[in-house]
């Protein structure tokens, strides 16, 4: 090819369109896509009474970008996204057919379709193949929480309980409950996002003295939500992650912070400069060994007795009895809180199996870090927050809320830059040949 040819071949991208044209919109479009990343935990900023956030707007908008300059990947997990497609269509299938066989088809396709945006959709559009753009759009959601965190802790300590017909920063109980206005959701939202921040830090991309204020807010957050499963799923994030990044130094330092700071408790503080409702629902809890104790448990326990007793009485197997029906049936009207019963109840076993796919998916893509020897602190990056979002599902019903797969794509566009890194290095000690002899 000619000089000459190449260049016009440069300069011709999509439909025509000049190259500058797709520059200018390819810098747009990373400035819409950073707006809805650092609005994503923002639910209660949407539209009337729509779950269409302010977030969601710019997703769409940078979506729309992608497609009209020719940005849209085919393979965005690469070799796993057949997996993932698979395993909404399973999730697609087991809705619907519960949904058309129990007279609320119409139920099914709405929530299909907030199943199909925070699934799908954010899939293409949070995976990057610059590794620099998953770092920024890992780091820009980072920071978008713990900005959420640090207003929540100031006005838990100044303003306290707003009155107010909705649901406050701080709720009635004193449980910090954020901008996202539910304690137990902020709680598993920092949960989700602590292995961004781990996995800067222990990369050191992250300096200490950013990371360890950063980890300092995101875990008296968690306390002050006075959250049972956030402070366990916070716990586990933790434990796995170390687990995984772990060598026998690192080890004994943990092992010597752990024993400072607990002998510190022990010398100069006290139970009484926790706060009073996490003295009440977690350490009451924790001390007298009785679960009921625990929050709204029971309530919970009961709602999944409600589940276990509609599945084997109706038996159900491959149809369930519609989106949202079990809510319909249930004598407290809620759904369960627990997706695992609720998307058996409601799409049947290929429903309950295509969401559990989600996460195989996001497993493979940790062994096939793994198999190339990638860098373990970007495959702990990858692990940790799938295995945090399984335990986290034992507590809450359908989550197709936006802030739930983000952290997760997050996560996989740092794993996927380290292995797209990694393979170069591995593919030419494949391809040596063995000498004749």
């Amino acid at each position: 090819m000619s000089e000459a040819s190449m260049r016009t071949a440069h300069q011709l991208h999509f439909g025509g369109q000049p190259s500058r044209t797709n520059t200018h919109l390819a810098a747009i479009e990373r400035a819409v896509v950073y707006l809805g990343v650092f609005l994503a935990p923002y639910a209660t900023l949407r539209f009337s009474e729509l779950f269409f956030t302010f977030s969601d707007f710019f997703f769409c908008l940078s979506l729309f970008l992608l497609l009209i300059t020719g940005r849209i990947k085919s393979r965005p997990l690469e070799q796993t996204t057949s997996v993932w497609i698979f395993a909404f269509t399973l999730l697609f299938v087991g809705i619907m057919l519960g949904s058309l066989f129990n007279g609320s088809p119409q139920r099914g396709l709405i929530v299909m379709a907030q199943y199909l945006f925070a699934y799908m959709i954010l899939m293409v559009i949070l995976i990057r193949e610059d590794p620099r753009e998953a770092y920024r759009l890992a780091a820009i959601f980072l920071v978008s929480v713990v900005l959420i965190d640090i207003h929540g802790i100031i006005t838990f300590y100044t303003v306290g309980y707003v009155p107010g017909d909705g649901k406050g920063v701080v709720t009635g109980a004193k449980r910090l409950a954020t901008v996202l206005r539910n304690p137990n959701l902020a709680a598993s939202i920092n949960a989700l996002t602590l292995p961004i921040l781990l996995f800067f830090w222990s990369s050191g991309r992250a300096k200490s003295y950013l990371a360890v204020p950063a980890l300092a807010i995101i875990i008296v957050t968690v306390v002050l939500t006075s959250s049972n499963s956030g402070l366990f799923s916070t716990a586990l994030c933790l434990s796995i992650f170390i687990a995984l990044i772990s060598t026998p130094r690192l080890i004994l330092r943990l092992a010597l912070g752990m024993a400072i700071v607990i002998g510190g408790f022990a010398l100069f503080g006290s139970r009484e400069m926790l706060p009073k409702t996490f003295q009440t629902r977690v350490l009451g809890a924790l001390s007298s060994g009785d679960i009921s104790e625990a929050g709204t448990f029971v309530s919970r326990a009961e709602l999944m007795g409600e589940a276990l007793h509609i599945i084997s009485e109706e038996r159900i197997g491959i149809v369930g009895i519609g989106a949202d029906q079990f809510r319909e049936r249930s004598v407290q009207d809620a759904p369960v809180h627990n997706l695992y019963l609720l998307l058996w109840v409601e799409g049947g076993l290929p429903a309950l199996i295509g969401w559990m796919m989600f996460s195989g998916a996001g497993m493979l893509l940790g062994l096939a870090i793994l198999k190339v020897g990638g860098d373990k602190r970007a495959l702990a990056a990858v692990i940790t927050p799938i295995l945090v979002f399984l335990v986290i599902a034992l507590f809450n019903p359908h989550m197709y809320a936006r802030y739930w797969t983000i952290p997760l794509f997050l996560a996989f566009g740092l794993g996927l830059a380290e292995l797209r890194r990694a393979v170069p290095r591995v593919a030419p000690r494949k391809n040596r040949t063995v000498p004749s002899g």
